[in-house]
């Protein structure tokens, strides 16, 4: 039982929280895999992880050694790669975080034509609204829509801007009429989108030249996806603010109207996002690299501004 098997076999448990997982995915019997961390602990001296009957977790040595693992591990893979050519041929398993809207939206459209051009990977999608930890969760990488701070542990790849959209219904509008200010919105019923980490209404954003404006909706529902916002909106509850990657397709059909274009704010760019300490798989290239065809990297906002002055593309 050689060292690296040792050390691939420590990362995929530590990935996955699971001697059984980590068995079942690496093909091995389940004694190997105890046998491979204990081989390590034995030879650095040290316990490398704490094991109940519950769960495992790391010790402060533990996530040391893992994270030297993962970066030898990365070199060799990289190095193998390069040799073998591997970067045209994506495969194995890619496991990927993305929000419940994203997939909707655009992800599983375009998923068959994915694995169509890429027969030798396996693909699994774990849909969450919420920011996961990619190693805890053993995810490869996530889509998100977030600004991610310069000595964070990811690294981002931008695959376009998005703005905030305030919009509502015509039949809404119809009855209630259009805001043409900020403070306008004070008489209107706002759908509030309620955070799901804090529990709590999400301010609205504005820009009026460098002047960054914040607003705190108030109205009669909540909801805590920006999905069921723009459901709420499309069913004439009140207005919402969204992304305008996801409320393209509405503006477009008709079902929602665009407000307050003179004040538009930019919102947290779509992205990529990987571990720091993991290189750049052939994998989550490829994923990247197709994500970026989907998505128009200067955005939707021309496409928004043309819609509403009755002159769409």
């Amino acid at each position: 039982m050689d060292q690296l098997f040792c050390m691939r076999v420590f990362v995929r448990v530590v990935e996955l929280g699971s001697f059984a997982r980590a068995s079942e995915d690496l093909d091995v019997a389940r004694p190997t895999t105890t046998m491979a961390v204990g081989r390590l602990e034995e030879r650095l001296g040290v316990r490398l992880l704490q094991r109940t009957t519950r769960r495992l977790s790391l010790t402060e040595d533990g996530r040391s050694f893992y994270e030297g693992c993962v970066r030898i591990l990365g070199d060799l893979a990289e190095t193998e790669e390069s040799l073998s050519k591997a970067r045209a041929l994506p495969r194995g398993r890619l496991r990927v975080g993305t929000p419940h809207s994203f997939v909707h939206l655009a992800f599983m459209p375009n998923l068959p034509r994915f694995l169509e051009r890429y027969p030798q990977l396996e693909v699994e999608v774990f849909m969450s609204d919420r920011a996961v930890d990619l190693i805890a969760e053993g995810l490869d990488c996530a889509l998100r829509a977030v600004v991610v701070p310069g000595d964070s542990t990811l690294v981002a790849r931008t695959l376009a801007k998005v703005n905030w959209l305030t919009c509502a219904s015509p039949a809404y509008l119809e009855k209630h009429g259009s805001p043409r200010s900020i403070a306008e919105l004070e008489r209107h019923n706002c759908v509030r989108f309620i955070s799901q980490s804090t529990g709590r209404s999400a301010d609205w954003h504005f820009a009026r030249g460098d002047e960054q404006i914040s607003f705190a909706p108030r109205g009669t529902f909540g909801v805590s996806s920006l999905e069921g916002a723009m459901a709420a909106a499309v069913g004439g509850i009140g207005i919402a603010q969204v992304p305008d990657v996801l409320g393209m397709p509405l503006l477009t059909s008709g079902a929602l109207r665009p407000l307050l274009l003179d004040v538009v704010a930019p919102a947290p760019p779509l992205q990529v996002v990987y571990p720091s300490n993991r290189y750049l798989s052939a994998k989550v290239r490829a994923l990247a690299d197709f994500a970026g065809e989907i998505f128009r990297r200067e955005g939707w906002w021309d496409d928004v501004v043309a819609l509403s002055s009755g002159r769409a593309r």
